[in-house]
């Protein structure tokens, strides 16, 4: 029979691991949302592009938004693709 010492000992450790594992379920929550917001700036800057070239008639600034669009979605694809990738690999080495 163990010892009541070593029975703390166990419920503390697995009150721990049911805490980290809820954080990281969170975190790949939060990280889905942060990718879905960076997106949807990016569709506010194609809008400003698109203003910029219609309403303005300035095509090299409408160019530029265009470009700063394309480099912040693929930053925002590949940043958020890492991220829920590491919180995914802690789950899973988790258990």
């Amino acid at each position: 029979m163990p010892s009541p010492l070593i029975q703390a000992l166990d419920a503390a450790i697995a009150a721990s691991l049911q805490t980290r594992r809820e954080k990281l379920v969170r975190t790949i929550r939060n990280q889905r949302l942060r990718t879905g917001v960076g997106f949807s700036l990016c569709g506010c800057m194609v809008l400003g592009a698109l203003a910029a070239f219609f309403v303005a008639h300035d095509i090299e600034a409408s160019a530029v938004i265009a470009m700063m669009t394309c480099v912040l979605a693929g930053f925002t694809y590949v940043a958020g693709k890492a991220g829920r990738k590491k919180a995914v690999d802690s789950l899973r080495e988790m258990n």
